[in-house]
């Protein structure tokens, strides 16, 4: 009992330590909303500084044909309760970097300007609190799945939770896509079928000039060419289908 009231006096409670803990090592599903209700209820008394969005932050999203035809139509998708990270790159690598060829891998990024979006709690910020640290490695013992989570990945996500109301097409700051593959690429540099010695020889300055294949994301103008024919062929796909 006088271990429990020990760790309730503490700045960061074990409960809130026990909900971000859940949150890190949750697959979801039904369980985000109880998890963020847990996160609210025990960070009341955390000070503002880890309840804001000091710069910009991004959140990979795997469009699927429905969620294509959405965006490209109304230029937004219904949003709630999400994962959001500091770090482009986390972003951009995010399971295993640029979804499969059925799906459609955009980046939306927020700016601390934007509105209609609520900061639940910023990971990173209580993640770069030595004393927050100190508190989960001196109670770990006490928080269930640990080692699933906040052991796991620590800050290595640098996170921030979001509550959005929804996403905007203007927002996409990257577009995931993949290249051509090497044989129609070298096809295309000689103007011809190559044979194997160009075929080396194409290979070659390819790994010369330092170009990998597969998929990417484009930014930038490359982007918005991308975003502007998404939406081009969504309103051609829904006039097809309403003109059967």
């Amino acid at each position: 009992m006088a271990i429990e009231t020990k760790i309730k006096m503490n700045k960061f409670n074990i409960e809130l330590i026990q909900a971000i803990n859940d949150w890190q090592a949750s697959g979801f599903g039904d369980n985000k909303k109880r998890i963020v209700d847990e996160i609210l209820k025990h960070s009341q008394s955390v000070p503002e500084k880890y309840k804001t969005l000091p710069s910009p932050c991004y959140r990979r999203v795997d469009l699927t044909g429905k969620h294509n035809l959405q965006i490209g139509l109304k230029l937004s998708l219904p949003e709630a309760e999400s994962s959001w990270s500091f770090d482009k790159e986390v972003a951009k690598t995010f399971k295993s970097g640029v979804p499969p060829k059925n799906y459609t891998g955009v980046i939306f990024k927020i700016m601390p300007a934007d509105k209609h979006f609520k900061v639940i709690l910023n990971f990173d910020a209580l993640f770069s609190d030595k004393d927050f640290v100190e508190t989960c490695e001196k109670y770990k013992h006490y928080i269930s799945n640990y080692e699933e989570g906040i052991e796991r990945f620590e800050n290595s996500e640098k996170e921030i939770i979001l509550v959005v109301e929804e996403l905007k097409i203007e927002q996409i700051w990257a577009y995931g896509g993949f290249s051509s593959s090497k044989e129609e690429l070298a096809k295309k540099y000689f103007g011809y079928k190559p044979n194997k010695d160009e075929k080396r020889f194409f290979e070659n300055q390819l790994n010369t000039k330092g170009i990998k294949l597969g998929g990417r994301w484009v930014t930038g103008e490359a982007k918005n060419r991308t975003v502007k024919k998404h939406i081009e062929a969504a309103i051609f796909v829904n006039n097809k289908v309403n003109t059967k």
